[in-house]
């Protein structure tokens, strides 16, 4: 699937990958596609519930060992 930007957050523990995937989505059109990727065990939930608050188009949901990737669209 292809996404209109990537953030890679792996690594990075809660709040740190919500605040630089809040600041990419400030950049974005809706409409457009972000995939973000990280590790801190809170990160799908975390989120999930910022696409839900925010009314965002989940498109996919992908792990990988504790790496997920999820993509949603604006």
């Amino acid at each position: 699937m292809k996404a209109d930007k990537v953030i890679d957050v792996t690594g990075k523990v809660c709040p740190l990958p919500l605040i630089a995937m809040a600041k990419e989505v400030r950049t974005m059109r809706k409409g457009q596609v972000l995939r973000i990727v990280g590790d801190d065990p809170v990160f799908e939930e975390a989120v999930i519930d910022f696409c839900r608050e925010g009314a965002y188009e989940l498109l996919d949901t992908q792990r990988e060992g504790k790496k997920v990737t999820i993509v949603f669209q604006l």
